[in-house]
């Protein structure tokens, strides 16, 4: 089919000169005589492909990351090496939202999955994920904080029965029924030593 001269504008011709469509059928070239009618190029027309991530110098994919079941990690620059299920053991906690395919997780050049946090406690974070074991006394402070960031419910409930932090919360839900205790303990204070110089 031809366009006709007529029935459109120069401009709209030298367009339609320079365009090529290709259907499932044939190819139409440059030429004008070989051009498609209006209606066949509207039943052909599809919208250009939107750009990906790469098409648009940036790195990050478009689909959800895939993890595999073995999972190498590079926390601060410290290496661990887990079980993704481990990873994923309490829904509600961070590692599992890291790796849950939601969110795009770097790698270092070696392909280990990067956290950028000082991995110095992460092997007690990872053996409570794994088999419920909790750190030696010395360190319950230190895995307490790191167990806040993580998001890891479980662990801290079970931090907060081992001293020193059982004895801590002790005391602040003792302060908690004694909201004034600060101010009536610098009086009794106060009180203590006008009694003990009057005493002298």
């Amino acid at each position: 089919n031809s366009i006709a001269t007529a029935a459109y504008p120069a401009d709209l011709l030298t367009r339609a000169r320079g365009m090529v469509v290709v259907t499932g059928q044939n190819k139409v070239s440059g030429n004008p005589d070989d051009a498609m009618s209006s209606s066949d190029a509207e039943d052909d027309f599809q919208e250009p492909a939107t750009p990906t991530a790469t098409q648009a110098g940036q790195a990050l994919p478009l689909l959800p990351q895939q993890f595999p079941e073995v999972v190498p990690l590079n926390v601060g620059g410290m290496y661990f090496t887990t079980r993704l299920s481990t990873l994923r053991r309490y829904e509600d906690t961070m590692l599992a939202a890291m790796f849950s395919g939601r969110h795009y997780i770097p790698t270092d050049a070696e392909g280990r999955y990067f956290i950028d946090r000082d991995g110095t406690y992460f092997g007690d974070i990872l053996n409570f994920l794994r088999s419920g074991d909790l750190p030696p006394r010395e360190r319950v402070r230190s895995v307490y904080k790191e167990a806040q960031y993580y998001s890891i419910g479980p662990l801290l409930d079970n931090l907060e029965d081992i001293q020193p932090l059982k004895g801590e919360k002790v005391r602040q839900a003792f302060l908690g029924l004694m909201p004034y205790y600060k101010d009536h303990l610098e009086r009794i204070i106060e009180i203590a030593k006008l009694r003990a110089m009057q005493r002298k």
